[in-house]
């Protein structure tokens, strides 16, 4: 039962959790790099961060805007005792100063678009090792552009896949939509739930009238 927002976003963040095979899917394209350190670009609430983590065995440095979003991400680190390996920072994605060769991995999970998936190819390479990985999951727009950027920008597009619309609506807005259904028939008075809930029904509908808008792609590429 949803009683208030931060339910919501556990709910949600639950449902990003059926996403995860995806990611899986990305990662070991990627050959093994003993404690890779990994560069999180627009991490969230941390569900592929964590992922991360526990995939790779090295540490994952979480970047995001949203201090509500990196309090909860916080929170789960602690819970997972990997408060060691997750280092977590505010910062904007639009003013990264981290050194030159710093990560062996970035990735970057829907938040290319804030500066341009181009722009972000170019602005991110510097913070790559020599050979180190790009990973980057973005709207499928465009897709043949973003893979003639791949290679203008330097990288190597080892492997791409395509996450349909039909994989959104059975892991994620079926369910979210039925979740609402659900909480709607109920007596809710949290003003933030209810907002929370708004929003995410503006954003089922949108999938509804152009399912074919939320289909997206995980790029794999490799520094050259």
């Amino acid at each position: 039962m949803l009683t208030d927002k931060r339910s919501f976003d556990e709910f949600q963040d639950g449902l990003r959790k059926r996403l995860l095979p995806y990611l899986r899917r990305a990662f070991h394209q990627i050959p093994l790099i003993s404690k890779p350190q990994i560069l999180d670009i627009g991490c969230g609430s941390g569900v592929p961060t964590l992922e991360l983590v526990r995939l790779s065995g090295g540490e994952v440095t979480a970047i995001d805007i949203d201090s509500e979003a990196l309090q909860r991400l916080e929170a789960k680190t602690q819970e997972a005792k990997l408060g060691d390996r997750v280092h977590i920072l505010k910062k904007s994605l639009k003013r990264m100063d981290f050194p030159d060769a710093r990560f062996d991995i970035l990735w970057s999970e829907g938040s290319i678009f804030v500066i341009g998936f181009k722009s972000g190819l170019k602005a991110w390479k510097r913070f790559l090792k020599p050979s180190g990985y790009l990973v980057v999951h973005d709207a499928v727009g465009n897709l043949d552009q973003k893979r003639l950027h791949a290679a203008s920008c330097g990288y190597q597009l080892v492997d791409w896949f395509i996450l349909g619309d039909e994989v959104w609506w059975h892991e994620y807005y079926e369910p979210l939509t039925k979740c609402i259904q659900k909480s709607r028939q109920q007596t809710l008075r949290n003003t933030g739930l209810l907002t929370a809930l708004s929003q995410a029904e503006r954003e089922i509908c949108g999938y509804q009238k152009h399912p074919e808008r939320y289909r997206s792609v995980y790029f794999i590429m490799r520094k050259e």
